[in-house]
């Protein structure tokens, strides 16, 4: 009896005296949840995504905003291309302009915000899917839940960076130096909150739905048509739907950086879009986006389940030891 208790007392003073033990043991509590593992890999697939489009996303944003810089001093004329509707001859005027590689401008900004952004919405669509298991065997709507939780979560948590992200992808012209870092520090010093969260509301709005639809659509096709497919049709959908706000969304993000751009709210902006230019105005730069949105959600999904493989067996070899 007296050495049962004493082989006892020695194992668990061994155990808090190990903190390599610990350690390994902590590592297996995350490799067996497997969440932290989910925000790692979505994270890498949403940057790897991104960057291979990279030159398309950033000619969308140029078409989406264009005519806002009308009367701005420093309108170049791919700026007026854009603002024309002509985006072939905008893009083929920055490559003339500013060289080849400014059509990947902004890119390290949208990968540092890519990554926590994308690595949030795997991350809260596997939680939620986890937490209310009914959610997919229930009505059509509940396979939609999951994703619109991660869409707000990763917003309200990234936002400021998608502001900066989109003012340097607007920015037109050679010499533009600031790094990501110096230009959030300056748009926090100058504007505040309220210009790091300008437009968060109309983000909410679009990209809840947006996210909803791409993982709700994704699940459904999957297994009907392969990874790639059913990624890059979720995509193009989501997007399709929420164009409209997205465009909005754009143009309050860069107010203030200009100081010809006037700052209006959505719904001012909304107004007068309407007024200048009509339904079209709404659609701005859908042709480049479509043609974006369907390889970068392709690429994400595919680079997701890829990583997912290799995870598992990863896992299951660490639970072993």
């Amino acid at each position: 009896m007296i050495g049962a208790v004493k082989a006892g007392e020695a194992q668990c003073f061994t155990l808090r005296s190990n903190p390599e033990s610990k350690a390994k043991s902590s590592f297996r509590r995350c490799a067996s949840g497997g969440l932290c593992a989910t925000w790692l890999m979505g994270g890498v697939s949403g940057c790897v995504g991104k960057t291979m489009t990279a030159p398309l996303s950033r000619v969308t944003v140029l078409a989406q905003t264009a005519t806002m810089f009308k009367g701005s001093a420093t309108a170049s004329r791919s700026r007026q291309a854009f603002a024309n509707g002509r985006i072939i001859e905008g893009a083929r005027q920055i490559v003339q302009q500013e060289g080849v590689l400014t059509l990947w401008r902004g890119n390290l900004c949208t990968c540092v915000h890519r990554f926590p952004f994308t690595g949030i919405n795997f991350l809260v669509v596997q939680a939620v899917k986890q937490a209310f298991p009914s959610l997919e065997h229930g009505p059509v709507w509940g396979a939609f839940v999951p994703g619109a939780a991660a869409g707000c979560a990763a917003v309200m948590v990234c936002y400021p960076l998608e502001v900066v992200r989109t003012r340097l992808m607007t920015h037109s012209g050679p010499g533009d130096n600031r790094g990501w870092l110096v230009s959030l520090q300056r748009l926090a010093r100058t504007e505040g909150a309220i210009g790091m969260y300008r437009g968060v509301g109309l983000a909410l709005v679009m990209t809840a739905p947006q996210v909803s639809i791409s993982f709700g659509v994704y699940d459904h096709l999957k297994d009907r048509i392969g990874t790639f497919g059913a990624g890059g049709i979720s995509g193009v959908v989501g997007s399709m739907v929420t164009f409209p706000l997205d465009v909005l969304r754009r143009r309050l993000q860069v107010m203030g950086m200009d100081a010809s751009v006037p700052k209006r709210t959505c719904w001012h902006e909304a107004a007068d879009l309407w007024r200048c230019e009509g339904p079209r105005g709404f659609v701005r730069g859908l042709g480049p986006e479509v043609i974006k949105v369907f390889p970068t959600l392709a690429i994400t999904f595919s680079a997701f389940e890829y990583l997912r493989q290799y995870e598992s067996i990863f896992r299951g070899r660490i639970l072993q030891h």
